[in-house]
């Protein structure tokens, strides 16, 4: 009975298990899927947010362009200011010549009517006929007595060649005087223009010295924003502005340097032909000297009476190479060159000539000054008094110009000096001190000299 009563338990006990209430399971909700419309409206949105932050990042490459521009406005503005000055020194200086010429003639026709005078006053007193050139000193003038047959025979030649020699000085004399006329004209003028070029001048750098301060504030609102659009802090908006522009000066950087060393490989080349030709040159004229000396020992020998050689100096090797110019040479090259790098760092100041701050024009002047060479304070006459030479012939200390028009040096605003290798030392603009810089860190330049 026993093994039939567990066989009833278990299965009642599975009967039991198998009963057991399992709860019901919720029915799932159905996903919240977005309407096409809402979808289009995000992507619009999405879409329309990413067009802000480039035109923002847009806006703050234009503003350091716009930076760039202002400055260069502002070097220009100040260039043609010198340009000005420049123009009224040298009127002051045709006025003053032009006045000492009007003295000078004004001086001789004094002495030589005293002359006719001292003339007339002994033939009066010697009651000769020349007495009657009394009307010599009237009002209507010499004229009426020579024009006078009687009294052309009463007057001597010598008295004919003193008057002549008078109307000769007169009509010289007037000519001066009109010629100083015109130059204090052309002073007013030029003084006039100097002073418009300062009022423009100061106005340049006052909009500069404004963007400045305006587009910095600018520049904070905005990437502010880019911070809120990009959902990231303003620290790293900011860093990440800060890196876009690193890589923009990082990228025209690269592409200086490999126009800076496209500039060496062709400096490398033509120096590397002249020298071949120099020996070439050199050898040929040893060759022509060492004929020549066998033709004079051969004829001593068939000579019975020696006669004393006369010393040919070499035509080369120990000539000195003409640098063209005005008296360059390395000394004096270097010289400016130290002088221009001891200026490192001082302020750009339009119109300053130093000896702590400076121009573009001002420094290469003093530069240049230090090694005894005058340069006028102005980056057109600077052209204009140098040799002028091509980009392949450039050499440390020569002058670098930039102008508004290629191919036309009287818009030329700019002016550095070449250091060797690409590079170049200059005082840039406002906001910019004195600096070493690839020269083709901004705009290619335009025209070269040599002082």
């Amino acid at each position: 009975m026993r093994p039939l009563a567990s066989g009833v338990l278990a299965v009642s006990l599975i009967g039991t298990m198998g009963l057991i209430a399992v709860p019901a399971q919720a029915d799932p909700k159905p996903p919240v899927i977005p309407s096409q419309s809402t979808v289009d409206a995000a992507r619009k949105a999405a879409a329309a947010k990413a067009a802000q932050v480039a035109g923002i990042e847009q806006q703050l490459a234009g503003a350091s362009a716009r930076l760039e521009q202002l400055g260069l406005q502002s070097a220009k503005a100040g260039e043609l200011y010198n340009g000005a000055m420049y123009r009224l020194q040298q009127a002051k200086a045709e006025a003053k010549a032009a006045a000492d010429r009007a003295d000078k003639a004004e001086t001789t026709l004094a002495v030589q009517r005293q002359q006719i005078g001292r003339f007339a006053a002994a033939s009066y007193q010697g009651g000769g006929d020349l007495a009657k050139i009394g009307p010599l000193f009237s009002a209507d003038g010499p004229q009426q007595l020579l024009d006078s047959a009687g009294a052309m025979r009463s007057v001597s030649q010598a008295m004919q060649g003193s008057y002549l020699r008078y109307t000769a000085s007169q009509v010289v004399t007037n000519a001066f005087k009109l010629q100083k006329d015109q130059a204090v004209t052309k002073v007013k003028a030029a003084s006039d223009e100097a002073a418009q070029a300062k009022k423009a001048a100061e106005a340049a750098e006052a909009e500069q010295r404004a963007a400045v301060t305006a587009i910095a504030v600018q520049r904070k609102q905005q990437i502010a924003l880019l911070a809120t659009l990009r959902n990231t802090s303003v620290q790293v908006a900011d860093q990440r502005q800060r890196g876009l522009e690193e890589l923009a000066r990082q990228r025209a950087a690269a592409l200086a340097a490999k126009k800076a060393e496209e500039l060496r490989q062709r400096i490398a080349a033509r120096e590397a032909r002249e020298a071949r030709e120099a020996a070439a040159r050199q050898a040929r004229e040893d060759r022509e000297e060492a004929a020549r000396q066998a033709r004079e020992d051969k004829s001593d020998k068939n000579s019975s009476k020696k006669t004393p050689k006369k010393h040919r100096p070499s035509k080369g090797g120990g000539t000195k190479k003409d640098d063209g110019g005005s008296g360059r040479n390395s000394r004096g090259a270097r010289a400016a060159i130290d002088f221009a790098l001891s200026q490192l760092g001082d302020p750009y100041v339009w119109a300053a000539t130093g000896p702590n701050s400076w121009d573009c024009s001002g420094l290469t002047m003093g530069a240049w000054k230090r090694a005894g060479v005058q340069l006028p304070h102005y980056s057109v006459a600077q052209y204009e008094q140098t040799k002028h030479i091509s980009e392949d012939e450039l050499r440390p200390g020569d002058l670098i110009f930039w102008s508004e028009r290629s191919g036309d040096p009287g818009s030329i605003f700019h002016v550095a000096m070449y250091l060797g290798g690409g590079r170049m030392v200059h005082a840039p603009r406002t906001g910019r001190p004195v600096t070493i810089d690839s020269i083709y860190y901004w705009e290619d330049p335009d025209f070269f000299g040599r002082p």
